[in-house]
């Protein structure tokens, strides 16, 4: 399965295509495999899912997995998708930076916008900034923006890892622990590197993409 979910991933073809074609090798699985102690990590791992999707795949698996850990993973996404739906409208986010600027992501809209959720102690998150600023580069002209916003609580912490990264994109930090952290709250965001895709129509069309599956979807679109 998680070959599967690999190499659907890559697939260059719409992303209606590759959703439905995740949806029909998970739900395959899971009835051939009830009680697979993965059901629900496949289920989370599953790229851009919608909520329907989602619940519909979990009710599937055995009920005596319900008490699993792992079905934590779940519901946090559908937690996740209950705010924030690929397919849907991205519902009003308004960021504060730390001089009291607002940006509303409204605002924003005619653009296309990747939200990028990481943190200066999170080596993924890092490892990825150097393809995000070539796609910054090459795309923001075209009409990209791209968005950072920081899970530190350190603000020396934070603005340094910026600088090392020379990341030339607006940045934003509550500089609040992940517990009181109110935009992690609200997106449950547990883990990062985590992201959003938004349109120029303000629609959520990608959640937790690779660099790779955002260069493929701009490429997709035209940009």
């Amino acid at each position: 399965m998680q070959r599967f979910l690999q190499d659907n991933e890559k697939l260059k073809v719409p992303d209606s295509v590759k959703r439905q074609n995740l949806y029909r090798e998970l739900r395959s699985f899971i009835i051939k495999y009830p009680g697979n102690e993965n059901n629900f990590l496949f289920i989370f791992e599953g790229v851009n899912l919608t909520y329907k999707q989602v619940d519909s795949l979990v009710k599937l698996v055995d009920s005596s997995m319900s008490s699993s850990p792992q079905k934590a993973y779940a519901d946090v996404l559908l937690k996740r998708l209950s705010v924030a739906e690929t397919g849907k409208p991205f519902p009003a986010l308004t960021l504060v930076d730390t001089l009291g600027q607002e940006l509303s992501i409204s605002d924003l809209k005619g653009k296309i916008v990747f939200i990028d959720v990481w943190s200066s102690w999170c080596g993924p998150c890092r490892e990825q900034i150097p393809d995000l600023k070539k796609l910054y580069k090459k795309y923001n002209s075209m009409g990209l923006e791209v968005i950072g916003i920081s899970m530190d609580d350190n603000k020396e912490s934070w603005l340094k890892a910026i600088e090392k990264d020379k990341q030339p994109w607006k940045a934003y930090c509550e500089l609040r622990n992940w517990r009181y952290n109110k935009f992690a709250m609200r997106f449950s965001i547990f883990a990062i590197p985590a992201n959003f895709l938004i349109d120029q129509n303000g629609i959520l069309v990608g959640q937790n993409l690779s660099p790779e599956a955002l260069r493929s979807w701009l490429a997709q679109n035209h940009l």
